[in-house]
């Protein structure tokens, strides 16, 4: 199996960004440990605050499943849904 490589656009809405980056840092904290992931990184725009971007990388398709339905996850997505605004996936590949 190959790396599974995404990179994830988040807008946040203004009165929330510096409770998302709360939110945002236990959910690095956590992802980067689990089996399989060899990245998982969260960052802030320096010229639009609002908005956020994560660059995932796990080690196969399994991995990233597990990451998608572990506990910690929802409970960012359940921490998180009043925050944000819009997310946008992209599945890439390295060139």
């Amino acid at each position: 199996m190959s790396e599974v490589n995404l990179l994830v656009r988040v807008a946040v809405k203004e009165d929330s960004v510096e409770a998302i980056k709360v939110e945002m840092r236990k959910a690095q904290e956590i992802t980067q440990a689990e089996a399989g992931c060899l990245r998982y990184q969260f960052f802030q725009d320096r010229k639009a605050p609002t908005m956020f971007y994560v660059q995932e990388t796990y080690a196969d398709k399994d991995a990233f499943l597990a990451h998608a339905n572990s506990e910690h996850m929802a409970a960012y997505l359940a921490a998180t849904k009043d925050m944000i605004e819009s997310v946008n996936m992209h599945k890439v590949d390295a060139v």
